[in-house]
């Protein structure tokens, strides 16, 4: 695929044919953990590159990249200037701050003292069930309790009711000025994650009310989200993020508002498990907390065949 001149690749952003694949990424203590990103088996992690009709490319990665040996140039994202700089410690350094925003959040480059100062209050408890929903600032704020409503295109249409001025791009596109680039993939059914642009050219994100982190379900670095591991269920959770939703040119000018979601109570919510009431899921969770949700889930089966 032809490079633009001037544009990210593979092998300007450090991860080259024949250079050790170990990235800092900003995870662990004072943002400095330096984490190799090679997985003891190449052959299942997949090429983050496109090939030449644009399509994902599904060869195996070679010589300690994230590419196949026919993308070792690969050419990345491009970047309007507006990127938001990879600072994890923004998040991750206060517990207030990363247990009470998600990927929603993180995505928009947003943190809400609302939403920090009650985490705080609470010191930590429940911090995920106000959590920023999308749709929420329009008064749609439980639309995605519903887990059938948890699809694309009612993820986009709720996204673009809290902020009409996104517009669509792709990979490969260029965003406007003051813009920035966001990828939007789902879990049918179960729940959608997002992923931003970096200033660097690479690719963050934040999954529920875990902290900041640059790698995907594989552990490799994140160069393309769209061709980026996102199946959790190797880790004992029942995601996989199999639908590319898009990508967004988000404002970075001004910041952005979102709204708050919430946790639905049901009738006899506040019932103990014997009562068979449903442990309820919430959109915008992490892989961690939607094993949490399944775990519960398991026992209530279980308790009703008593």
């Amino acid at each position: 695929m032809e490079v633009a001149q001037g544009q990210p690749t593979a092998r300007n952003m450090g991860v080259g044919k024949n250079q050790l694949h170990t990235r800092k990424i900003g995870v662990g203590k004072n943002q400095a953990q330096t984490r190799k990103m090679v997985a003891k088996d190449q052959v299942n992690i997949r090429c983050q590159c496109y090939d030449a009709q644009g399509q994902p490319c599904y060869n195996s990665v070679v010589n300690n990249t994230i590419f196949c040996a026919e993308h070792q140039n690969c050419q990345g994202s491009p970047l309007s200037g507006a990127e938001p700089r990879y600072d994890p410690g923004r998040y991750n350094n206060d517990f207030a701050v990363y247990k009470s925003h998600n990927c929603y959040s993180y995505g928009m480059n947003v943190i809400d003292i609302d939403l920090v100062k009650n985490c705080r209050k609470n010191k930590g408890k429940d911090c995920r069930k106000h959590f920023h929903q999308p749709g929420a600032l329009n008064g749609d704020r439980y639309a995605l309790n519903t887990v059938e409503r948890r699809t694309c295109p009612n993820v986009v249409r709720l996204m673009k009711s809290d902020v009409p001025n996104i517009t669509d791009t792709t990979f490969l596109g260029q965003c406007p000025a003051n813009t920035s680039k966001i990828a939007l993939v789902v879990d049918k059914g179960e729940d959608y994650h997002f992923y931003r642009l970096d200033s660097d050219g690479w690719w963050s994100h934040k999954d529920g009310s875990n902290k900041v982190k640059r790698y995907d379900a594989q552990k490799q670095p994140i160069f393309n989200p769209g061709n980026a591991a996102r199946d959790y269920t190797q880790q004992g959770s029942d995601i996989n993020y199999e639908d590319v939703c898009g990508y967004y040119c988000v404002p970075r000018a001004t910041t952005v508002r979102l709204g708050q979601g919430g946790m639905r109570q049901h009738a006899g919510a506040r019932k103990t498990v014997k009562s068979r009431a449903r442990p309820e899921s919430l959109p915008g969770l992490s892989w961690r907390d939607h094993r949490r949700s399944v775990s519960l889930r398991k026992k209530t089966r279980r308790l009703r065949r008593l």
